[in-house]
């Protein structure tokens, strides 16, 4: 007999979906993996409430993938919310909808809990590797970075994270604070690295890259988030896009600075031709490769593994281990 899971993430860009199948002998396989765009941060940078037009867009996807994770056979659904819903004031109102169309409840959780989730879902396959690791997780709205370790006896459970943070910076709330017109303008490009640069001047992340870097001077870095996998899918042409062959790719720091100065140069409508690149994501992809490249620089590392696997993984670990 067979368990289904199912977990849907509500970001600041996307709703993301995720179905698993648990068999008797501990075996998953996925039987839903979708995502869309609906952009729920949207203007979130200068007013925190959630617009009304945003909440409209972001309702139908949920009401949605709710009903596609019925049909698979789920009998544990997860619905979280992360940066947009914990900043908004009026995020009663989106829940309530959310709980009347579907009888779940949306679950905000905390930027330190969307941390240790994504930990999880993103190292969960990675049972070849022993030692320090580091997952960022850069979203519309927030990043997250946190540290742990891998051993051969922890990857087959829940790896406890050592160090979790969150920094309010992401590539939805980024782009409405910095960037005005496209082309980028090389000053709205420079205010937007020092915007980056500023916010992770900060203790706990000083903590954070002494601890990973502590035992191991190339601690294993890893990137979830659709800035990332969005980032592989264009540097190897993936289209249409399929998880696996993004899944464990590696991206040089030169290769994101070379995507970010070739992106730079293009209108939003030569964006919207690149094939990989989804339209959603066009106007935001430069604040998210910054973050990332920002990231890298931090850690002195020259490059990253992408994983496809992040929050929505990682509910889905937490519940099958409940």
């Amino acid at each position: 007999m067979s368990d289904v899971f199912g977990s849907i993430d509500i970001g600041t860009g996307s709703v993301l979906c995720l179905a698993v199948e648990k068999s008797a002998d501990g075996l998953m396989r996925e039987t839903i993996n979708e995502s869309v765009i609906t952009a729920l941060g949207a203007g979130t940078a200068s007013d925190p409430s959630v617009r009304q037009t945003s909440m409209e867009r972001t309702l139908a996807p949920v009401i949605d993938y709710v009903e596609k994770l019925r049909q698979a056979g789920a009998t544990s659904i997860s619905i979280v919310g992360t940066s947009a819903l914990r900043k908004a004031p009026n995020r009663d109102e989106f829940i309530k909808r959310v709980r009347q169309r579907t009888g779940l409840n949306v679950e905000v959780i905390s930027g330190e809990e969307e941390a240790r989730l994504t930990f999880w879902g993103a190292t969960q396959t990675l049972s070849t590797h022993v030692g320090p690791v580091v997952v960022m997780d850069v979203g519309g709205g927030s990043t997250e970075l946190v540290f742990g370790h891998l051993s051969r006896a922890s990857t087959g459970g829940l790896p406890p994270p050592e160090l979790a943070t969150s920094l309010p910076i992401g590539a939805l709330t980024l782009t409405d604070r910095f960037i005005t017109r496209y082309p980028v303008s090389r000053i709205e490009m420079e205010r937007l690295r020092a915007g980056i640069q500023d916010a992770v001047a900060v203790k706990c992340v000083e903590e954070l890259v002494t601890g990973a870097k502590s035992e191991s001077p190339s601690p294993l870095l890893i990137a979830v988030g659709g800035s990332a996998t969005t980032l592989v899918a264009m540097e190897h042409e993936i289209v249409p896009y399929v998880p696996v062959k993004v899944h464990r790719a590696r991206i040089s720091r030169e290769i994101i600075l070379e995507h970010i100065e070739r992106l730079g140069e293009m209108s939003l409508d030569e964006r919207y031709g690149i094939p990989a690149l989804p339209r959603g994501r066009a106007p935001v992809i430069d604040a998210g490769l910054s973050i990332l490249h920002e990231l890298l620089g931090l850690f002195g590392a020259g490059a990253m593994t992408v994983s496809d696997r992040g929050l929505r993984y990682g509910v889905i670990v937490r519940d099958s281990h409940a």
